[in-house]
């Protein structure tokens, strides 16, 4: 029994038999065994493992099976550095997702979807300062605040927090530029964000 070109060989009942192998992204396990003609046509039963997940067996009577061999399939370069990056992505996505979401972190959440309104309100305020603006107003009103000051707060909160995400966004960005980028699997995992 023996991989060769992706596939592996082995002779089963005196008969060479060539089983293309899936490409996998780390390190797996072949086995096969000869298996009753009635549970496979070919006689031949072949499962790719990666480590750390469940094996896969034959579902017949494993008393009439033959484990003919077991070999390592190792993940070539490419497939090993494409899952590395796939979970640098994930990891970097996560951290700027928990980052954005703690800006907002101290309102409640039907607060922060009124956040846009309050801020079409704001901004029709200042361009305007006798637009309509029903939310604003009644939050001016239960704070005894002015509306026009109310309104000045509403946009330089917004742009103190579209400076903040938007530095974090920029940092995934430029992670995510630099994962693009990455040679080895090495590199990506030097990649902090």
């Amino acid at each position: 029994m023996k991989i060769e070109n992706g596939s592996l060989v082995v002779t089963v009942q005196g008969v060479e038999k060539t089983v293309p192998l899936p490409t996998v992204a780390a390190d797996a396990k072949v086995k096969a065994w000869a298996v009753p003609a009635d549970y496979r046509a070919d006689g031949l039963f072949v499962a790719v493992t990666i480590k750390g997940e469940s094996e896969e067996i034959p579902a017949c009577d494993l008393a009439a099976c033959e484990l003919l061999g077991e070999l390592e399939l190792d993940a070539g370069i490419e497939a090993k550095l494409e899952a590395a990056k796939a979970a640098k992505r994930a990891e970097i996505n996560d951290a700027c997702n928990a980052a954005v979401a703690s800006l907002a972190a101290s309102y409640p959440e039907r607060e922060i979807q009124s956040w846009p309104q309050q801020v079409n309100e704001a901004e029709a305020l200042a361009a305007d300062p006798q637009a309509p603006a029903p939310l604003l107003t009644a939050i001016a009103d239960a704070r005894g605040l002015p509306v026009a000051e109310l309104a000045s707060r509403v946009l330089n909160k917004m742009n103190a927090y579209a400076a903040a995400s938007g530095s974090l966004i920029g940092r995934r960005q430029a992670a995510e530029d630099l994962i693009d980028l990455a040679a080895t699997a090495e590199d990506v995992a030097s990649i902090v964000w």
